[in-house]
């Protein structure tokens, strides 16, 4: 009871953007049983984004030690920008069956739209009954692992039991969603699911390719609308143009409203990056 009262008061997070290895050794290590990954993009665009990455990351393997040096000399400015896969993206392959046990008992959901996320986690739960969909098997034990990757996180007695969404500052940013309005109800919601569940909500965003959206500040500072211009002509033309000279055009950084239910962190990919690139 004490460790269920426990994450119920976790304190929801917003985390610095992540690749998709990073995110999935993360899980295997330090979540447990009824840990819940909603993916919010298509089955095919994360495997897709998982293989690249691990891929990246074997390439980076096989270069020798001779040529790495060969390229520190010739590029005394590496390439601030790169971010690359850590070494914990290969060990994803070797599949250890430690790692396919945990990975049987942590349910992962594919969501592409704000409108799926918001009606799933409406009916979510993790009750263990004949009736209840979202029901996985048992957990193995915990993992005995050092790794932590949110090392400035209130630490638990046991392995974490999470809700962790993946994209979703992405899920609104290309739809009508993509406003103060928009994102606020479907964190309301997602707070909601955390509370009701007891499970501790994490949001963590993909490393983008747009390079101005690859740091935690870069999300936070983001610009969006108060309210989508699709809101407001479906509130009718009298609303649009009693209201709409003052919300039409008027923006906000997305710091201002995810502060209002998440507390900002870095996760320790971003700290192994930075190692990465002192090293080359």
């Amino acid at each position: 009871m004490d460790s269920f009262q426990s994450q119920a008061q976790f304190q929801p997070l917003f985390c610095s953007p992540a690749l998709p290895s990073e995110l999935l050794w993360y899980i295997i290590h330090h979540c447990t049983h009824p840990t819940t990954l909603i993916v919010c993009s298509s089955r095919v665009a994360f495997l897709t984004a998982l293989a690249r990455d691990i891929r990246q990351s074997q390439e980076e393997d096989e270069k020798s030690q001779d040529q790495e040096q060969e390229e520190r000399q010739n590029s005394p400015q590496p390439d601030q920008d790169k971010i690359t896969p850590g070494p914990w993206a290969c060990q994803l392959l070797a599949s250890p069956l430690y790692q396919v046990a945990v990975a049987r008992h942590i349910r992962i959901v594919f969501i592409p739209t704000v409108s799926h996320l918001r009606a799933f986690l409406s009916v979510f739960n993790t009750n263990n009954n004949s009736t209840n969909t979202n029901k996985v098997p048992t957990p193995p034990p915990p993992h005995p692992s050092t790794y932590d990757p949110l090392p400035n996180l209130q630490k638990h007695p046991q392995s974490q039991r999470l809700l962790l969404v993946y994209g979703f500052l992405a899920s609104h940013r290309d739809s009508s969603e993509w406003s103060v309005q928009g994102l606020n109800t479907t964190a309301a919601v997602l707070l909601e699911t955390g509370r009701r569940t007891g499970l501790g909500v994490v949001v963590v965003e993909p490393v983008e390719d747009d390079e101005s959206l690859r740091s935690l500040d870069d999300l936070l500072g983001e610009k969006m609308p108060v309210v989508s211009g699709s809101a407001l002509r479906g509130a009718g033309g009298d609303l649009e143009r009693s209201v709409g000279g003052g919300l039409i055009g008027r923006t906000v950084d997305v710091r201002r409203v995810l502060g209002r239910w998440f507390q900002f962190g870095v996760g320790k990919w971003e700290t192994e990056r930075q190692r990465d690139r002192l090293c080359s």
